[in-house]
């Protein structure tokens, strides 16, 4: 039961980033795309840690594989970009977490 957070959250991570960004309303507000990445990647890591505890800490690579994947899909929306500062943002927003929580 304490993994359900983290599988919630995991879909709706790839429900957000799977629509077509005609579908979401747009936000002019500089920094809010990024922040958003690193919002969401924390907590991601952060239902990880509460769903897995500390000593699957090796998985976090697994998550930074999907954060990689997750970006390149980005790819095939239509009106999305791939985007290496989203991608560093994902990563950091993992890395955040984990010396957090560390």
């Amino acid at each position: 039961m304490r993994r359900v957070p983290f599988f919630l959250w995991l879909i709706i991570l790839i429900a957000a980033t799977s629509f077509p960004l005609s579908v979401i309303p747009e936000v002019d507000v500089f920094g809010l795309d990024k922040l958003s990445h690193l919002f969401l990647f924390s907590v991601l890591m952060l239902f990880f840690f509460f769903g897995f505890g500390k000593k699957n800490w090796k998985f976090i690579f697994v998550i930074l594989l999907f954060a990689a994947v997750n970006e390149l899909s980005q790819y095939y929306v239509p009106g999305r970009v791939v985007s290496i500062y989203d991608f560093v943002f994902n990563l950091s927003g993992v890395g955040i977490a984990y010396w957090v929580l560390s």
